[in-house]
């Protein structure tokens, strides 16, 4: 995996932001389908999507995951709508599942629009978020090396020590690992600077490596790890690239930006540096040892969003996070 998106590639977020889908699902939903909650909840999702003139519920479902008389016979309707079968279940690569994804859905449209925007809006503080977060970290780096004096800051050392914990490490293994998450903030500040390449296909509000999810997941937003092997990555997604997901529709616009960071720092890692992962989240982080916290998504996530929103604007959006943050680390 490249650090920076590559956004030569071929787009394929013009496909889905048109308003076509590429979900899937893992087994039967419907009359004697496996039903597995997941599943249904993806059909459920995809029938609201398809207005009653492309044979949609007039009614929305519910979108919970149990399949019930409801959904089964909104199922069986839109088969005889569309004339895909009459035995009121979708089968994994089927034709009344191929359908659903083939008609043009306005509100998925609209709601991708939506969403994107969101991102746009979030776009500055996210390059604020790992600007002031990396000076931070070159401050902490004075401090360890010349101590606390005109030119340099205690507070510095203190906000990276409560995220990274120091506390059992010499100063010139200190400096060693605040050296290793400068680097990573500067790879996430350059990732943020990629331009968008219009000629490409690229997204057209000016953002390169944020696009939506085609797969219909039930997550905020995803990255795909380099390290899965092309043959066995789900179709349509690239590592490329940051998915946003439409459950990102619900965040409050501090919480939506946090996780758009938290993911930033899975798509800059190439694997090798760090492999940062998802060991925990929140205030499960301030729990974890010096070496999981360097690898941890979220310790750095927390840690950038602190740096820039401040420790009260911050607990608003997150206020678990209270008990572990120093009132004097505002």
């Amino acid at each position: 995996m490249k650090i920076l998106a590559n956004t030569g590639r071929e787009c394929v977020e013009h496909i889905f932001e048109g308003g076509v889908s590429a979900w899937d699902i893992g087994a039967s939903v419907g009359q004697g389908g496996r039903n597995d909650r997941d599943d249904v909840r993806t059909i459920q999702r995809l029938l609201n999507l398809i207005g009653p003139q492309d044979g949609g519920p007039v009614i929305a479902l519910d979108e919970d995951g149990w399949i019930g008389p409801k959904t089964n016979k909104a199922i069986l309707d839109f088969q005889r709508f569309q004339r895909t079968g009459s035995d009121g279940r979708v089968d994994p690569h089927g034709p009344t599942l191929k359908r659903m994804n083939e008609i043009p859905k306005h509100r998925m449209k609209a709601q991708n629009a939506a969403l994107l925007a969101k991102v746009v809006t979030a776009m500055p503080d996210l390059n604020q978020m790992s600007l002031k977060a990396r000076r931070t970290i070159e401050g902490a780096i004075d401090y360890v090396r010349l101590g606390e004096g005109l030119f340099t800051s205690k507070r510095n050392y203190e906000l990276a020590d409560l995220y990274f914990d120091f506390s059992k490490l010499s100063d010139s293994e200190t400096l060693s690992e605040l050296g290793l998450i400068r680097t990573t903030l500067r790879r996430a500040y350059a990732a943020l600077q990629v331009p968008p390449i219009p000629l490409t296909g690229s997204n057209p509000a000016g953002i390169s490596i944020f696009t939506i999810d085609p797969l219909g997941k039930n997550y905020y937003a995803y990255v795909p790890r380099t390290e899965t092997k092309k043959n066995k990555r789900s179709p349509g997604s690239d590592p490329a690239y940051i998915y946003v997901c439409q459950k990102m529709s619900k965040p409050v616009m501090d919480k939506f930006t946090h996780i758009l960071m938290h993911e930033l720092f899975h798509f800059i890692d190439d694997e090798t540096f760090l492999y940062i992962r998802d060991h925990c989240y929140r205030e499960k982080i301030f729990n974890l040892t010096h070496k999981q916290r360097m690898r941890n998504a979220d310790n750095y996530a927390v840690f950038t969003s602190h740096v820039h929103f401040g420790r009260e604007r911050l607990l608003k959006s997150q206020p678990k996070l209270r008990p572990h943050i120093p009132v004097h680390l505002h």
